[in-house]
């Protein structure tokens, strides 16, 4: 083996010394513990004064003239160790590994044309989830993953659909963006995140606390940035698992690139079926069966030195099934989702730094529920057919500005919603059916951030920044029955608000310890959605249907903090990190929601005051070059009335353990959820969820049986505690087990 690398070494300057003077050096960038990509690496040769930078697949490539084999090669990241290595070393194993490091270096600058996140936001608590940390862990789906966020609650319906909420707030007041392109259905504001594929993410991005003023009024409780995998390492990907409850999916991703045009394409189909414990009456069983594609093209027109675009233009389409059967209840749900998105960054003339995105939404929905109806007569049962159609087209407009010391951020949001819905109600009576309604919906909204960025010359505080934010959102409701108008000041609104928020953070970096510290307050104000609208409590009343549903405003107040330490060198204890954030949310005419468990849809009402006040800190220690990394993660809410929060633990404690060692991974999630505490929609009783102690393992590995050949193994168990506890006979915290094959080219 040494002979040849040393045969390859001799003809490669052999021939660079007879013909052009000039070698070229190709490479890949990867973590030394997971063997994952890097992206971002300056690689410098000083002695030649040339350079370039890693792409998003951590490959490199540098033209080198009149080399010499002892030539120093300089690969610096802010987040990994410097390591220095000779031309000689890497035109005999082109693989670089870089080690890992707790505390960013501060000297290190990344010379490429990038924006942060933080340079888009206000001040505020954010998680990042890489895919280094997920992609071969065998989490089942992305909801999966983010229950191992101490903020994050996941609430999973029969149906298998899986939302997402932070801090206590509901799933309809957090926004899930897809590169950009809002993925939320336009008239519930919800999003399924059974539905995504984890193998085509990159990152999930975790904003918590109120961004109203950037994204609008759903951002309520906060936003979830999912970043596609723009240039993954592999051309093709396919998939298939294995589980519990006869579940199981499959996945596929083909990716091609030619010069600055590039597409994608993926696809994933999956489903479960259970059983009722206890069930005495044939096999009825709870079947979910899902669907999801992406189709995507995009042309760079510009592109910075990694090779990442600078000025771009990508279109996308997106389509997403879901098919419920509850047999026992004779229940049923088809949703089936689809988005076509285009969206434009770069210059346009003289006008620079734009962003230009359009999406048209369209969505199909037929429920068949059955509903528990209370009177004087006594109990009975009925059923709501009720079917839906919701189209939507959004436009969003974005323009940065450089006005130093100033950042000027300036958006505009257009969506125009139309919603049409059909109920019909089966009960021992004779059947009653409305009138097909007609529901539109026109919002514009204007946002803009305002940052100082405020000069220091201190190394302890290098950064520190004040930050203004304010929008104006104006939204005209309109509603119709059978082509009509109706004009009745509860069915549809002028709804005219504006929100401003201030912010301030500051941060340094000693060199051994980094800290970084924000606080921001302000308004947010959250209005009906057209689903909240037609399924307020008096809907499922004998009355005439009405709305009254206001909408509710949030005054909040958040303050955090992070520090970093890096142990010392000559022993096995590489570093710590403690982290710790406090907020309050005084709410007024708050959305409350009620559900019954088992059926997939609620009903809303206004309570006039209710508040939360929670408090989250996140400690973590590194050991062996962060190849072991143990962390403790607490949150603890106070509710003013905890019917207010359906079913939202008031604290959450999880013991998280990552073992990485060379491509190797083991992950332990150990977690205690409190109690949860709902009302049943039919008579307002009310249903406590006791709290429960579990633990999740995750094992996983990748094997290289050739330079682009890729064999993926997961093993995951869930629930290893095997609580028995389950509401209407079906087992909600019983032990999984699952197994994910995969092979990428």
């Amino acid at each position: 083996m040494w002979s040849i690398r040393i045969l390859c070494i001799i003809i490669s300057f052999t021939l660079l010394t007879l013909e052009a003077q000039h070698v070229v050096l190709e490479g890949k960038v990867r973590n030394a513990n997971t063997r994952r990509s890097i992206s971002g690496v300056n690689v410098q040769i000083e002695q030649l004064q040339i350079g370039t930078i890693s792409n998003s697949a951590g490959r490199f490539t540098i033209k080198v003239l009149d080399p010499e084999p002892e030539m120093i090669v300089l690969f610096q990241h802010v987040g990994y160790d410097t390591l220095e290595t000779t031309i000689e070393s890497i035109l005999a194993d082109p693989i670089v590994y870089l080690q890992e490091r707790v505390v960013p270096v501060a000297e290190v600058e990344v010379t490429e044309d990038r924006s942060s996140l933080e340079d888009d936001l206000l001040a505020s608590s954010i998680n990042v989830y890489e895919n280094e940390k997920f992609d071969l862990r065998g989490y089942i789906d992305a909801g999966d993953l983010l229950r191992t966020d101490n903020s994050i609650q996941i609430d999973e319906q029969l149906s298998g659909k899986k939302t997402v909420s932070i801090r206590g707030g509901n799933p309809d007041e957090v926004i899930v963006l897809y590169n950009g392109f809002k993925l939320n259905r336009a008239f519930d504001n919800v999003f399924d995140l059974s539905l995504l594929n984890l193998s085509d993410v990159e990152r999930f991005e975790i904003i918590k606390g109120s961004q109203t003023t950037l994204y609008g009024p759903e951002a309520f409780s906060g936003v979830v940035n999912v970043q596609p995998r723009s240039q993954p390492d592999y051309n093709i990907r396919l998939q298939q698992q294995f589980g519990s409850y006869d579940s199981g999916n499959w996945g596929l991703q083909l990716h091609e690139r030619v010069g600055k045009l590039y597409g994608s394409v993926s696809l994933k189909r999956g489903g479960a079926r259970r059983s009722y414990i206890g069930e005495v009456v044939g096999n009825r069983l709870l079947e979910n069966k899902t669907e999801y594609q992406t189709a995507n093209i995009g042309y760079n027109f510009s592109e910075n030195a990694v090779g990442d675009p600078k000025s771009t233009l990508g279109i996308a389409y997106l389509r997403a099934n879901l098919d419920y059967l509850n047999e026992r209840d004779a229940e049923q749900l088809n949703t089936s989702s689809r988005m076509l998105t285009a969206r434009y960054t770069g210059n346009i003339g003289k006008l620079d730094n734009l962003e230009l995105s359009g999406a048209y939404q369209w969505l199909d929905e037929d429920q068949f529920l059955r509903l528990q109806e209370v009177s004087f007569l006594g109990d009975s049962t009925s059923f709501l057919d009720r079917s839906l159609k919701n189209r939507a087209i959004h436009f969003n407009a974005l323009r940065k500005m450089s006005l130093s010391p100033f950042r000027l951020h300036l958006g505009y949001q257009l969506r125009n919603e139309d919603l049409s819905f059909r109920d019909e109600r089966i009960s021992i009576d004779p059947l009653t059916s409305t009138a097909p309604i007609r529901m539109q919906r026109y919002n514009h909204g204007f946002s803009s951030l305002l940052r100082l960025n405020v000069a220091t010359r201190s190394r302890a505080l290098n950064r520190a920044t004040i930050d203004v934010s304010l929008r104006y959102d104006s939204i005209t409701d309109k509603f119709f029955e059978a082509g009509e108008r109706i004009e009745n000041a509860e069915l549809g609104a002028e709804w005219r608000a504006s929100m401003l928020k201030f912010s301030t953070s500051m941060g340094g970096n000693t060199g051994n310890v980094a800290y970084n510290t924000f606080l921001s307050f302000g308004r947010n104000i959250k209005f009906p959605s057209l689903l909240q609208q037609i399924s307020s409590v008096n809907t499922f009343l004998v009355e005439e249907n009405t709305n009254s549903l206001l909408s509710e405003t949030n005054d909040g107040l958040e303050l955090g903090f992070d520090v970093l330490g890096s142990g010392r060198e000559d022993n096995n204890f590489s570093g710590w990190k403690i982290s710790g954030t406090f907020f309050r949310n005084i709410y007024r005419d708050k959305i409350r929601s009620y559900i019954s468990p088992g059926t997939p849809v609620y009903t809303y009402e206004n309570v006039p005051r209710a508040n939360i006040t929670g408090f989250e800190t996140s400690e973590a220690l590194y050991f062996f070059k962060k190849k072991m990394t143990i962390e403790l993660n607490a949150s603890r809410y106070f509710f003013s009335d905890a019917a207010t929060f359906p079913f939202k633990h008031n604290s959450k404690l999880t013991l998280n353990m990552h073992l990485d060692q060379a491509g190797y991974s083991l992950q332990f999630h150990m977690f205690r959820e409190g109690e949860q505490i709902g009302l049943l929609r039919s008579n307002e009783e009310e249903i406590r969820i006791p709290p429960y102690n579990n633990m999740d393992l995750h094992f996983s590995k990748a094997f290289e049986p050739g330079p682009q050949l890729k064999l993926i193994l997961n093993l995951s168990a869930r629930n290893l505690l095997d609580d028995d506890f389950q509401i209407e006979n079906l087992a909600l915290r019983d032990r999984r087990y699952y197994i994910t094959l995969g092979v990428q080219y």
